[in-house]
């Protein structure tokens, strides 16, 4: 998820903390345990909650030798783990204390919290692959329902905050208005998700393709349009299409996995294997380019929708968006085997 719509998602929570503890006047003040002006604390609990929503994504910081494959090895890693979000979320929980009127360190705590586990859920929901369960467990969990930039989502959220904030007396109406949306597109995009999902399954099942991974990953700009991805043993099935195409079945484009020499020797390498364990569904190519041969791994669930490309024309450069796809790892040999260069993302 992008980091505006971790910001929007902080926000909403935070005005809905606001627009209901100024209901319960006493309780706010016996939570807060001193008389401060109710303001200045909502300001300090909205600045925390969109802070915090944010915070996981400092593991983006950490990367201070330079290393290509840290966003394979260790984005959304120990700073998006569940386990790890107590932690987290207790310094900029204490800062607050320090620096706002808001004396209860355990207030701010759950709200600062709420904003970590907050983005760990948006990140959830897409398909890049979080450890949840990290340093426990290295295994990356997605659910796949939403692509990790939906403008649509993020525009309707902003304009319900924007309206809150420039008609203040329907403030709670808006809150719970960005609530309500927010559950509700989560729900319809769960449940295009799950149809999806079996649309696809189902056109392996009746074409002969035995999947060893079946995934339906959201594509931009419509929540009802899919990639569709069927690993075998040997080979990737690709297709593209619309939930509201219900009459024919989903068309596959076959990629076939390579698997001569060059390909076995670039398998040995750390950087492969790291890239093995990240890719969902990887793809292997091996080709003789002049005096040399090139091996090339990528993660087909970054591939492109030629169908979108199409759509969206020369205007925005998108018709070469495949030449500019991320985490594709090559590998350059001579003809006798010996491993030249090697490239990630370049």
């Amino acid at each position: 998820m992008d980091n505006l719509t971790h910001s929007l998602a902080g926000a909403l929570a935070a005005k809905i903390v606001e627009t209901n503890s100024g209901k319960h006047e006493p309780r706010a003040r016996a939570v807060h345990e001193t008389d401060v002006e109710q303001k200045k604390v909502y300001r300090t609990i909205f600045w925390l909650m969109v802070v915090c929503a944010n915070l996981p994504d400092i593991d983006a910081l950490f990367n201070l030798a330079g290393d290509p494959f840290f966003v394979i090895k260790h984005h959304r890693g120990i700073t998006h783990s569940l386990l790890f979000a107590p932690v987290l979320s207790f310094l900029p929980a204490l800062l607050a204390y320090i620096v706002s009127p808001v004396k209860n360190l355990k207030h701010l705590w759950l709200m600062a919290l709420l904003g970590v586990y907050l983005h760990i859920f948006f990140d959830l929901i897409t398909s890049f692959g979080t450890q949840l369960f990290a340093p426990l467990l290295a295994e990356r969990f997605s659910l796949d329902w939403m692509f990790i930039i939906d403008p649509i989502f993020t525009g309707i959220l902003l304009l319900l905050l924007f309206l809150g904030k420039r008609m203040k007396r329907h403030a709670r109406s808006f809150a719970l208005a960005g609530a309500v949306f927010v559950v509700s597109y989560l729900l319809v995009e769960m449940a295009s998700h799950s149809v999806a999902q079996n649309r696809i399954a189902q056109a392996a099942k009746e074409q002969g393709v035995e999947a060893v991974r079946v995934s339906a990953l959201a594509q931009p700009l419509s929540i009802f349009r899919w990639m569709g991805l069927v690993q075998t043993n040997d080979t990737v099935y690709v297709t593209h299409f619309s939930l509201f195409n219900s009459r024919e079945p989903p068309v596959f484009r076959k990629f076939p996995q390579a698997g001569d020499r060059f390909v076995a020797s670039a398998m040995q390498t750390e950087e492969a294997m790291w890239f093995m364990k990240f890719a969902r569904h990887p793809l292997v190519q091996s080709q003789e380019d002049g005096q040399k041969w090139i091996v090339e791994m990528r993660d087909l669930q970054f591939s492109f929708d030629p169908e979108l490309a199409k759509t969206l024309g020369n205007a925005f450069g998108v018709v070469e968006a495949e030449r500019r796809l991320p985490f594709i790892l090559q590998f350059e040999f001579s003809h006798d085997g010996e491993l030249l260069a090697r490239r990630f993302n370049r």
